[in-house]
């Protein structure tokens, strides 16, 4: 019986790590941009190498509109290039000032060119619907 969930385990071990991919368990976001500040590159807390090593990335991020069915919608859209460097982006509608995910393109990997798009979202701008917001990590 304990070599049977000995084996269990090893295998659901191995199918969890075939599912996601490479450093998906321990991506670091290093910097981004958004629509209400720019482009940014995080250092709380990330050792000096790994900062220099974003240095590299080169990363850029718009707000997107277009008007579906006469309403006016907004989507993040972006670009990551690092080359050799496996690594992902992602592109998301805030709530502005943060907090609130509206919507999400979810982390697209990729070595050396990489883009994110999120899903459209309505936007009115007499109220806060969002934030065109992208990240870039490893």
């Amino acid at each position: 019986m304990k070599k049977a969930s000995y084996i269990s385990a090893t295998i659901a071990a191995l199918v969890v790590g075939v599912m996601l991919p490479a450093g998906a368990a321990s991506a670091n976001e290093l910097g981004g941009w958004s629509e209400d500040s720019g482009t940014y590159t995080t250092t709380d807390g990330a050792a000096s190498s790994v900062i220099s090593r974003a240095a590299a990335a080169q990363h850029t991020g718009k707000a997107e509109t277009t008007t579906i069915n006469g309403t006016s919608n907004k989507r993040a859209h972006g670009w990551t290039t690092w080359v050799g460097v496996y690594h992902y982006t992602t592109a998301r509608m805030e709530q502005s000032g943060g907090g609130t995910v509206y919507t999400t393109s979810g982390r697209q990997w990729g070595t050396s060119g990489t883009e994110a798009i999120s899903p459209w979202r309505a936007f009115h701008p007499d109220r806060d619907l969002g934030s065109a917001r992208t990240y870039y990590g490893k």
